[in-house]
């Protein structure tokens, strides 16, 4: 990322494409609670920060005055942003039909079926690592792992994950601040996709039954209950959404869990003494350590909690902050692995949920499962302050470096 002015104020000043966000971004997102739950930038042509659970929540079901048409801001002017990746970039009525369409190949049913397929993934890339006293549990397993899985789902070769993930980093890191990286890397994405919807469509029935072949077929119901198939930017923009949502954030989430049981040894015996806990382990490293931060468009002069916003202008809800609202979380700062009640909203919230929840939660379960079945003891190499977050929409620790223990 290229150097940032220094952030004056957080409240009217804030930049979350910085350093010392993705360092203490949990810290600067609870002083915003409390202080300033509105916050306002000059920066990115203007822009706006919600930090409390309710808030996020009003805003984020409010698709007509905050619209999905820009899921991102960065130094880029909301005029010149004309990506179109369908369902995500669009709004009701509009977007549920799209969404609709791809929901199947996403149900419990679907996960289930893949599980075995992404248990032998993780197993493969342990494998790997073999021998090593120290594995980078980020960079050589959480980022891998999701690669995987989604080029399993895309029908095509293992050789295309560096595509993958140069693509993903291009559109959602390194891209944030140098426009042209963003730009080629959603060209070649497009490029790609097309490419691949070309081939199924010349395998015709014979076309093996993967995601590709998935959108080339998928028809978008009607409002009079006929339905048609999907146009070229719908499809072409289905699989880019699915493509980036489907690898960046899961691998983030990997990496944290990774990251918190190398430095926490009670949790990390106390989840390895009893794989029942799981399930609930799960939701609250989604609650604790949610990744994702998202962007909507404001098309009118409006409100948020009494704060006028300027149409034009776009604004961040901070899912994260949400997840930590003492208003709404009992201990929101405590990691509680036997957390009850734990409605988190670390897959968004509204109409523009994260479609891609069940499997992500297999991805993490299984790939948790996986690691701690192969090492049940490791620490984090390296002092914790030493550990890099990300900067961008979506934060999670760039490398993991884990010391196994016999």
């Amino acid at each position: 990322m290229a150097q940032r002015p220094p952030v004056a104020d957080w409240a009217t000043d804030f930049d979350h494409l910085s350093d010392e966000w993705a360092a203490q971004g949990p810290d600067i997102l609870g002083d915003l609670r409390e202080q300033c739950p509105v916050a306002h930038t000059d920066r990115f042509h203007g822009a706006y920060l919600v930090s409390r659970h309710a808030d996020i929540v009003e805003t984020a079901r409010d698709t007509e005055t905050f619209s999905n048409r820009i899921t991102i801001v960065n130094d880029n002017h909301p005029d010149n942003i004309g990506l179109e990746i369908p369902p995500i970039t669009l709004d009701p009525p509009e977007h549920g039909p799209i969404r609709r369409a791809l929901l199947p190949s996403f149900s419990p049913k679907a996960t289930d079926e893949l599980e075995p397929t992404v248990v032998a993934m993780a197993e493969q890339l342990l494998d790997n690592t073999k021998g090593q006293e120290v594995v980078d549990g980020a960079i050589e397993y959480a980022q891998l792992l999701p690669i995987d899985v989604m080029g399993y789902l895309f029908g095509v070769s293992p050789e295309m994950g560096p595509s993958f993930r140069r693509w993903a980093d291009g559109m959602l890191k390194d891209g944030l601040d140098d426009l042209e990286i963003a730009r080629q890397a959603s060209r070649e994405v497009q490029e790609f996709f097309a490419s691949q919807l070309r081939d199924r469509a010349s395998q015709g029935d014979d076309a093996p039954d993967d995601l590709v072949k998935t959108v080339l077929q998928a028809e978008a119901e009607q409002p009079d209950g006929t339905s048609r198939p999907f146009g070229r930017k719908e499809r072409i923009g289905a699989l880019f959404v699915l493509m980036l949502g489907g690898i960046d954030t899961t691998w983030s989430s990997l990496g944290a869990m990774l990251l918190h049981l190398g430095t926490h040894r009670e949790d990390l015996e106390r989840l390895v003494a009893d794989r029942d806990l799981m399930p609930t382990a799960v939701e609250e490293f989604l609650r604790y350590y949610s990744p994702v931060t998202i962007a909507r468009y404001i098309t009118e002069d409006a409100e948020i909690a009494g704060c006028p916003v300027s149409g034009g202008e776009r604004v961040l809800l901070a899912y994260p902050s949400a997840n930590r609202d003492p208003e709404y979380f009992d201990q929101p700062d405590d990691f509680v692995m036997d957390r009850q009640d734990n409605r988190h909203m670390a897959f968004g919230v509204g109409v523009h949920r994260c479609l891609g929840s069940n499997l992500a939660r297999m991805e993490l379960r299984v790939g948790l499962n996986a690691w701690l079945d192969r090492y049940p003891r490791f620490e984090l190499a390296v002092e914790p302050d030493d550990v890099k977050w990300s900067v961008g929409p979506i934060r999670g620790p760039s490398s993991v470096p884990l010391r196994i223990l016999n």
